[in-house]
């Protein structure tokens, strides 16, 4: 029988509106056979998530989402993490170098803001984040300011890139964020390839030490499926998916969960049970 595998999701640990626990009763609803949280930077909604599985029944594991930053497609870059001891030397204290980065870009971002007349403070930004800061927050801040109605509203109109309150991305190169995975003896994936540039930038990343690619990606069309599956075949890499889900409110609380066959389910498992 085919089964139901959450490999990219989000909790208010970085810009998902969900606790951990609220997170693993959701995917029990959604018949979820196995759920990986991947906050982006930190792992502090570990505790929280093992405890609420086991109360629930459900098989999670513990991942990590790592927003890249340098020149074209790299700043598009996303690095899933699976399988990592998260308590490699060095491993926590380089995810406070990012997340205090992303704090450094989020006060950028208000001032280039306050620069075009939009009345925002970090603190408002800051008041709504649990952990780790993103232009999620600064969206979420806007909209509680009245200024958008909306996440999606907030980055059209101020976040993205060429509006007044983009910053480009201060994160990890896309190798840095490679290497700190595997050194933790973690598995690192290109998470929604679409996204990171064309075949010879996700070859790249492959020269980088990359090891799977999220091939059943939520927002994929079928033809996107067969090439990023065609190419992760090609080139022995892991297929893994997701849905990015983030929580109500966010624009993508789609249904936890992709289907997995027996073989794509083992391969994933035989390379995250570590973790």
């Amino acid at each position: 029988m085919p089964k139901r595998v959450e490999l990219h999701c989000h909790t208010i640990y970085s810009d998902g509106t969900l606790t951990p626990a609220e997170l693993v009763s959701r995917a029990v609803k959604n018949g979820v056979d196995l759920l990986t949280l991947t906050d982006h930077d930190s792992v502090s909604g570990g505790p929280e998530l093992f405890a609420a599985a086991k109360a629930e029944g459900l098989e999670v594991r513990l991942g990590i989402e790592i927003n890249c930053a340098g020149a074209g497609a790299a700043d598009r870059v996303h690095i899933l993490g699976y399988g990592f001891n998260p308590d490699a030397p060095g491993f926590a204290a380089r995810l406070g170098e990012f997340r205090g980065r992303r704090d450094a870009r989020a006060k950028r971002i208000v001032e280039s803001l306050r620069a075009v007349g939009v009345a925002i403070e970090f603190e408002h930004v800051r008041s709504g984040a649990h952990e780790t800061i993103g232009r999620p927050h600064v969206a979420d801040a806007l909209r509680r300011l009245g200024v958008v109605k909306s996440r999606k509203e907030a980055f059209e109109r101020f976040l993205i890139r060429g509006k007044p309150g983009y910053v480009e991305s201060m994160g990890p190169s896309p190798s840095e964020a490679i290497a700190l995975i595997r050194d933790a003896g973690g598995t690192a994936c290109l998470a929604h390839p679409q996204t990171a540039g064309k075949e010879n930038e996700l070859d790249e990343l492959r020269r980088a030490g990359l090891q799977g690619v999220e091939v059943l990606y939520a927002g994929h069309t079928p033809s996107q499926v067969r090439q990023y599956g065609d190419w992760a075949l090609a080139n022995g890499l892991l297929a893994v998916g997701g849905s990015d889900f983030h929580g109500p409110g966010t624009g993508r609380e789609e249904r936890l969960g992709i289907e997995y066959d027996d073989a794509g389910y083992s391969a994933v498992m035989e390379r995250i049970e570590r973790c």
